[in-house]
């Protein structure tokens, strides 16, 4: 049977270049894929954009752009839900800075020619997603410093030198100060002090960092992971443990993992949802949803 694309398209995203929708349609119609393509605006972003096209009996979606976009299309059709039945594949074409779902499901960046080749004889895997307030994510809720991370980043520095962007504003935070975190992890109570806390459904942030080792996104858990300081040894250290040991190891790193989860903090915290700053501040509620979205992968081997 034909699959029909109804491609999402952010023009503007930060690294895709300047004709990143005629890209797009062009490796589509060398292909015989049938399409449509369908641009965001400031009004209408991919998360409108996703249900309506769901509303009007597609079945098959493209997230095209930065991670803005690939979650605004996320909690598009997330919030349809269905499960393993669900009546919609996503599929990915990677076109921001960072791109980090993209990384996380091992699907081509900066070549959008490899990207839709993946739509097309990838298969269907089913993940499941966060709920955080009217949020879903895919990825992770980050508060502290892994908050911080992402505002400092500016629009205009990440487009200017990419990634680094991160390391600075990182550089920027080593000797925060503690926040007392307040937990219940599914009912049981915790209480943690440290500069971040995040709630993690992958772990992986980019390459082999892996900062919850543990956290897989189809396991029905979320994973919470607390780092208690952050100075310029414990950087390095769990660094070097990240990429070639064990950060489970680490002194400075704990690790927790529930199904539902309440976050009170004094004073309250911002948080950034799939590294994507969001209006809204502690207390909050978190919860793990099974299998809420079908996405295409890369076949294996």
């Amino acid at each position: 049977m034909t699959e029909h694309w109804i491609a999402i398209v952010n023009p503007k995203s930060g690294s895709a270049g300047d004709d990143f929708c005629g890209a797009i349609q062009a490796a589509l119609e060398a292909r015989g894929v049938s399409h449509e393509i369908r641009a965001t605006t400031a009004e209408r972003g991919g998360d409108v954009l996703a249900r309506e096209a769901i509303d009007a009996g597609a079945t098959n979606i493209i997230a095209c752009g930065g991670d803005g976009t690939v979650m605004a299309c996320v909690n598009g059709l997330g919030q349809i839900g269905g499960g393993a039945d669900t009546r919609a594949t996503l599929g990915i074409v990677p076109g921001g800075t960072a791109n980090l779902l993209a990384t996380a499901l091992e699907i081509p960046r900066g070549d959008i020619e490899a990207a839709i080749e993946t739509i097309i004889s990838g298969h269907d895997t089913v993940i499941d997603l966060g709920r955080c307030g009217e949020n879903l994510f895919a990825l992770g809720v980050g508060l502290g410093l892994t908050e911080r991370l992402v505002s400092k980043a500016s629009a205009k520095e990440k487009k200017v030198i990419g990634k680094w962007a991160y390391v600075r504003a990182m550089l920027t935070e080593l000797g925060t100060r503690p926040t007392s975190f307040e937990l219940m992890l599914d009912g049981r109570a915790v209480r943690e002090h440290g500069v971040a806390l995040v709630v993690a459904n992958a772990g992986e942030i980019g390459g082999k960092l892996n900062f919850a080792p543990d956290a897989q996104m189809d396991d029905g858990v979320l994973d919470v992971c607390v780092l208690r300081r952050f100075h310029f040894r414990d950087a390095v250290r769990m660094l070097w443990k990240t990429l070639f040991a064990d950060i489970r190891e680490d002194r400075a790193v704990e690790f927790y993992t529930a199904e539902s989860i309440e976050i009170t903090t004094d004073p309250p915290l911002n948080l950034q949802i799939d590294g994507e700053e969001v209006d809204q501040q502690t207390p909050l509620g978190i919860k793990i949803c099974p299998k809420a979205l079908k996405i295409r992968v890369p076949q294996s081997g």
